[in-house]
C-alpha cells in the first residue's frame, strides 16, 4: 500500500447546537492494486490538545497537524482493519496511536505526501 495524501478537517456543525462542533476528522488515501482507499478517522478535537498537554506532540510546535497524522497511524497500528471509517472518543485509544510517535521518521516512511505539510 502506498500512502497518495492525508489532511484534517473540522466536522461540519449541524443545525442545533450540534456536539459536532468538536470534532476533527483525518483522512488518508492510500493505492494498492492500482485501486484507492480513503480511511477516515473521527476523534475527539480535545485530543490534539491533550497531547501537548502531555508532553507527546505538539502540532503548534511541530508545524503539522494532529488531523494530518491520526488516519496514518491508526491504519499502521490496526492494518487488519476492513471499514473504512473510525470514531475514537477514548484518550488512551487515542494516546496509543502516538505511542513511540516520531515527525521525523513519519515523514521519512512517506516523503513527499501531500499534506504532510502545515499549510
Amino acid at each position: 500500500m502506498k500512502l497518495i495524501s492525508v489532511t484534517g478537517e473540522a466536522v461540519p456543525a449541524s443545525k442545533g447546537g450540534s456536539p459536532a462542533d468538536t470534532f476533527d476528522r483525518s483522512i488518508a488515501t492510500w493505492e494498492a492494486d492500482g485501486k484507492q482507499q480513503t480511511f477516515t478517522v473521527t476523534y475527539v478535537r480535545y485530543f490534539s490538545k491533550f497531547l501537548a498537554e502531555q508532553g507527546v506532540y505538539d502540532q503548534e510546535a511541530e508545524g503539522v497537524p494532529v488531523s494530518h497524522l491520526v488516519a496514518v497511524l491508526y491504519k499502521e497500528k490496526h492494518p487488519q482493519a476492513k471499514e473504512s471509517r473510525h470514531y475514537i472518543n477514548n484518550t488512551d485509544d487515542f494516546m496509543a496511536l502516538f505511542a513511540d510517535f516520531s515527525l521525523a521518521a513519519f515523514k521519512e516512511r512517506y516523503p513527499g505526501v501531500v499534506g504532510l505539510t502545515h499549510a
